[in-house]
């Protein structure tokens, strides 16, 4: 995981620029579970003694190894322990519209074995981050990205209220 914007620094226009310029989705593979505790350490380290929440976007291509999902899931505890929320936001994208719909990761299904007899699901129904948004189309991601804060600010706005 690379952090992209400091956060001691102001975000600006400038910034915008620079954190886009990074994104480059030509990864091989996401490791998820590292990228996580990389956030863990990184909000660690910035964080004052306040116990106001701390939001994580994690940008990818969504897929997790089935053998991490349980390691993902106990990190995400970990984060809510720490007042920290982690959004999966999972980029599809351009590459999708030439991709059969059923290559969406909202179509995948998965084999498992249940006392010798396979078992199909959607990849999806297991899925270990409680929040997380697909994009299909890039070029909506920061409309996405306003109305996720949006909406986080109006989640803590109601937890405020009810202290």
């Amino acid at each position: 995981m690379k952090l992209i914007h400091p956060f001691n620094l102001p975000f600006t226009s400038e910034s915008g620029v620079n954190i886009a310029s990074n994104f480059t989705f030509n990864a091989k593979r996401t490791r998820t579970a590292l990228c996580i505790e990389s956030s863990i350490a990184a909000l660690d380290s910035a964080s004052s003694s306040s116990s106001s929440m701390q939001l994580v976007f994690m940008i990818s291509d969504g897929r997790i190894e089935r053998d991490s999902r349980s390691k993902v899931r106990r990190l995400i505890r970990q984060m809510q322990e720490k007042n920290m929320l982690m959004v999966m936001i999972i980029v599809e994208g351009e590459a999708a519209e030439s991709k059969k719909k059923n290559e969406s990761i909202l179509n995948m299904k998965e084999v498992s074995f249940v006392n010798g007899k396979p078992k199909i699901k959607h990849f999806i129904e297991d899925y270990p981050f409680p929040f997380y948004l697909v994009v299909e189309d890039l070029a909506a991601l920061p409309e996405i990205l306003g109305d996720a804060l949006r909406q986080w600010f109006e989640m803590l706005a109601q937890i405020q209220n009810a202290v």
